[in-house]
């Protein structure tokens, strides 16, 4: 497993930020395995040096961009629940919320993601990652749709949120790999993901 040190010099942390933002673009654009470091330098606006003195190799980087990836995403799931969790809105507008938030925080990452998730069918790091990431996304879905129970008319409340939050999980990930959902307009798919979700769940009408 590779990790790097926090730099505590201004300078240091912010020629690693523009590494990283180098390497995130790069794999986006699928030329990160065939640009050398003195080109990752030379488009981070820093030297050949600084790179071997705050990450050694290009695997420390790739593995560096995952996790900034991963603890991003969580931190912004993490404040989304929370403002959901003090909306007094009724569920389905809830649950549209969390899933608008999920479009939002990977819209335009798209290209990185899915780099990520392919490099994470042959490294296992890669793949315990996505799974904890995928893991906290389906609890912090559950847990908004079992806020109220009496909001859910399902006989089975939390297995049928449990079975939601996975339809969830593998109809974002379905979008973010093929950039649709059928011939659904994309603006659409929140919304329509959310009426999917909250009738199987026999959502309350308000």
């Amino acid at each position: 497993m590779y990790s790097i040190a926090s730099p505590t010099q201004a300078r240091s942390k912010k020629a690693l930020e523009r590494f990283l933002n180098v390497a995130a673009e790069l794999l986006a654009n699928d030329s990160f395995e065939d640009t050398g470091i003195s080109q990752i330098a030379q488009l981070a606006e820093s030297s050949v040096g600084t790179f071997y003195r705050l990450l050694g190799d290009k695997d420390v980087l790739l593995y560096a961009v995952h996790e900034r990836f991963i603890e991003q995403s969580g931190s912004a799931i993490d404040a989304l629940a929370d403002q959901l969790a003090h909306a007094e809105t009724p569920l389905q507008a809830r649950v549209t919320a969390f899933i608008q938030g999920l479009v939002r925080q990977f819209e335009g990452s798209e290209g990185l993601l899915r780099a990520l998730i392919r490099r994470s069918s042959a490294d296992l790091h890669f793949r315990q990652r996505f799974h904890q990431l995928n893991a906290h996304i389906g609890q912090t879905f559950c847990r908004i749709a079992l806020a109220n129970p009496a909001e859910l008319g399902h006989p089975q409340p939390a297995r049928a949120a449990d079975l939601c939050a996975h339809m969830l999980l593998a109809g974002m990930n379905y979008f973010t790999m093929v950039g649709s959902l059928g011939t659904t307009p994309r603006e659409v798919v929140p919304e329509e993901l959310s009426r999917l979700i909250c009738n199987y769940l026999k959502v309350a009408d308000n």
